[in-house]
């Protein structure tokens, strides 16, 4: 399959990789390609604003979570109808699940899709030196394929001048970009930059992203560099994704302080049964619905709002007591308890489950999960192993004795040794899912919600 591709790889974390790689959506967006987003890892929020900048679905590829056939597939199903495709990375560039196997890499993923890399360094401070360290990347691992480098937050002409050669002479690597210091405002929260959605000026964000990679960087070469992939083996659509429909109808909280979600996992959904959008800031109560996806977010942020939709909340609160299937990840989780408590005080959440959830300053997981199913419960079967991903600064108060569905291996879930928190059948987790590392979470919801129905 013949694809055109570019990865953006940063040589560590804040070095303007994600501003770049948006700036470059959005201006190939605008000179009238088709664009196909990728994120590189489990990332939520920056596909968020692959979106704002493509109009197009961002979708994550991660080794450690699926396999060299999983990849290809997303990659390819999810380009059907695109001209060319942009990948941004993840932190550094061979950054990794430990500290020896490439496993969760961009490296990995850009060698796994043949993919070039265009390298994003920060010269900010440095000079001759970043030929040094440029020249480490290229040679640490020879089969990632290094095809350019875009210097970013470079001082005055004279110095951008400076770093540009001695990039191009010493570490003997093309420079397709220099990019000076930019007064473009990316705000950071705890989970990293703020969402697009809940930025009123995002369109206008975006648009100087696109206009600061037009003026300082080669566009015409990255897309010329792009159309020099390699064609990619053709590869099956996953069973998962194929139209089965039935009659289930499941509701997906979506909005601003529900808004994390693998795009996949609604796909396979909305691929078997009908998908309903709610949202828990302006809807009353939940729609006619057989089964509740309740993703992460923001529910911290916005609390006190939550809180005063009562009637939402009671209508969640009956919806789980009522023994219809529940799945809730991490920010949903929290919105199940009984309370949130952040720095503004404590504020009343539906009160499903017997906990409280604290918000802290700094993380309290963060990483892979590897987890082992030990109770029956709406997406996993007793014995199969669930791999996934947890990122959260809140911690879990128990008001009493829980009942867990998961026993961890690898990660630390609500204590250390477990996740998965379940009632009737609603299942809480901290852990965040993907289709493509544990497919049969479909299937089981489903078959849980049409099992619910015929009672």
């Amino acid at each position: 399959m013949d694809i055109p591709r570019i990865t953006i790889a940063g040589i560590k974390s804040k070095v303007g990789k994600t501003t770049i790689a948006i700036g470059l959506m959005k201006a190939l967006t605008d000179r009238g390609y088709v664009v196909q987003p990728y994120k590189v890892g489990p990332d939520f929020i920056d596909p968020i604003f692959h979106y704002f900048a493509t109009k197009r679905h961002s979708r994550n590829l991660d080794d450690f979570m699926f396999s060299k056939y999983d990849i290809l597939e997303a990659f390819e199903r999810s380009f059907k109808g695109a001209d060319i495709a942009v990948i941004e990375g993840k932190t550094g560039l061979y950054d990794s699940h430990n500290a020896l196997d490439e496993k969760g890499s961009t490296a990995s993923i850009a060698k796994i899709l043949k993919s070039p890399v265009i390298l994003v360094a920060d010269a900010e401070r440095i000079n001759r030196s970043i030929s040094a360290m440029l020249l480490g990347y290229k040679l640490f691992d020879r089969d990632v394929n290094i095809e350019g480098v875009i210097l970013n937050r470079v001082g005055n002409p004279r110095h951008a001048e400076k770093v540009r050669k001695a990039v191009e002479k010493l570490a003997k690597m093309r420079v397709v970009g220099v990019i000076p210091r930019t007064a473009v405002d990316m705000p950071y929260r705890h989970l990293g930059l703020v969402p697009a959605h809940e930025r009123e000026e995002i369109e206008e964000v975006i648009e100087k992203l696109a206009e600061m990679v037009e003026t300082y960087v080669d566009v015409d070469k990255v897309v010329e560099i792009a159309h020099k992939a390699p064609k990619l083996e053709d590869v099956p659509c996953n069973a998962v994704f194929e139209r089965k429909k039935s009659s289930v109808r499941i509701g997906v909280v979506r909005d601003k302080p529900f808004c994390f979600y693998y795009q996949d996992n609604i796909d396979a959904l909305s691929a078997k049964a009908e998908v309903v959008v709610v949202d828990s800031l302006k809807d009353r109560k939940l729609p006619e619905v057989d089964a509740l996806y309740i993703g992460g977010g923001f529910p911290e942020v916005f609390a006190e709002s939550l809180e005063k939709n009562k009637p939402f909340r009671k209508s969640v609160y009956e919806f789980c007591d009522s023994g219809k299937p529940v799945y809730a990840e991490c920010g949903g989780l929290m919105f199940l308890g009984e309370s949130i408590i952040n720095d503004e005080g404590e504020f009343e959440m539906v009160g499903f489950l017997p906990i409280k959830t604290r918000m802290h300053s700094k993380f309290r997981a963060l990483g892979y999960c590897v987890y082992r199913a030990v109770k029956a419960n709406p997406i996993s079967r007793v014995g199969d192993t669930i791999v996934g991903h947890e990122f959260h600064y809140s911690e879990v108060i128990p008001l009493e004795k829980l009942d867990f569905a998961y026993r961890v291996r690898r990660g630390k879930g609500v204590d250390g040794k477990h996740d998965g928190i379940i009632r009737k059948n609603t299942l809480a987790n901290y852990i965040h899912l993907h289709v493509l590392s544990y497919p049969k979470m479909v299937e089981k919801f489903l078959k849980t919600a049409e099992k619910m129905r015929r009672s």
